[in-house]
C-alpha cells in the first residue's frame, strides 16, 4: 500500500484515502451478512470465505474482519437472520391455527435456505435471536388456549416434526440435480421396487407396498397430514384434562 501511494500524487493520495473511508462507513454488518446469504443460496456453504465475501459487498477481506472475527461468528449471524423470519406475528384464534400458520413459516424458510438447514433443524440454538423467537412462538401457543400442562409437550411435539420433516426436503433439494426437477411419480416407484428387488429378507408383497410408501414425495401435502394429525392428537388429549388440570 506504500508502494501504492508512493506512486500517486498528493491530490490522488487523498481520493484513494476517501474513497477507502466512504467504503468502510458504507459497509455493514447487515450489508455483510445480506451478502453472505446471497452467496449460501447461490453457490452453496462451500463457497462462503472471507474472501469471496469481500469480492461480492465490493470491500477488502479486512473490511469484512473488522465486523466479524471469523466465518463461524458470521454464520451464525446469517443463520440468526433466517430464524428471525420465523418470529409469529399477533393474530387472532385459537392455537391450531397459530401452530399451522407457525410451522409453514418454519418450513417454508428452512426451504428457501436449505443449505442452512441442518444449523437450524440438527440442534437447539441459542442465540438471542433463536430464544427470542421460540419464547414468541410458545406465547402465541398459550394465548391460543394450549394448557400450561401440556404447553411443553405441545411445543417440542409441533416443533421437532416440522424441523426434522423440513430438514429431510431441504436435503432432497440440495441433493436433486438442478435440470433434474422431480422425478415421475411412476418412475419413483419403479426405481425403489428395483432396489428392493435385490435387497435380502423382503417378500415381494412387502416391496410392492414400501416401494410405492417410499416413493411418496416430501412436499407441503404431505407435510400438512401429518402435521394436522399431530394437532388432532393434542387436541384429544386436551379434552380428557379436567378443568384443574387445564390450569395447573
Amino acid at each position: 500500500m506504500n508502494q501504492i501511494h508512493a506512486l500517486l500524487g498528493p491530490d490522488q493520495n487523498v481520493k484513494v484515502s476517501r474513497a477507502s473511508s466512504r467504503q468502510r462507513a458504507d459497509l455493514s454488518r447487515e450489508k455483510i451478512v445480506e451478502a453472505a446469504l446471497a452467496l449460501i443460496d447461490a453457490k452453496g456453504l462451500a463457497a462462503l470465505n472471507m474472501r469471496s465475501l469481500g469480492l461480492a459487498v465490493e470491500a477488502s477481506t479486512m473490511s469484512v474482519y473488522r465486523h466479524f472475527r471469523n466465518k463461524a461468528e458470521l454464520l451464525d449471524a446469517v443463520v440468526d437472520q433466517v430464524v428471525e423470519s420465523f418470529s409469529p406475528p399477533v393474530t387472532p384464534g385459537r392455537w391450531p391455527e397459530k401452530a399451522r400458520a407457525m410451522c409453514l413459516a418454519v418450513r417454508a424458510g428452512m426451504l428457501a435456505h436449505p443449505e442452512l438447514a441442518d444449523f437450524i433443524g440438527r440442534e437447539f440454538r441459542r442465540s438471542a435471536v433463536s430464544l427470542r423467537v421460540n419464547t414468541a412462538i410458545i406465547a402465541r401457543l398459550r394465548e391460543g388456549g394450549v394448557p400450561p400442562r401440556l404447553l411443553p409437550d405441545t411445543y417440542w411435539a409441533l416443533s421437532s416434526y416440522t424441523t426434522g420433516y423440513s430438514l429431510l426436503e431441504a436435503q432432497t433439494l440440495r441433493h436433486r440435480r438442478p435440470a433434474a426437477g422431480q422425478r415421475p411419480a411412476v418412475d419413483r416407484v419403479r426405481k425403489l421396487a428395483a432396489l428392493l428387488e435385490v435387497a435380502e429378507g423382503i417378500s415381494a408383497e412387502e416391496s410392492a407396498d414400501a416401494a410405492v410408501v417410499l416413493a411418496r414425495p416430501l412436499d407441503e401435502h404431505q407435510f400438512m397430514f401429518g402435521l394436522d394429525c399431530i394437532i388432532a392428537g393434542l387436541e384429544a388429549r386436551f379434552a380428557v384434562l379436567t378443568e384443574d388440570q387445564r390450569l395447573a
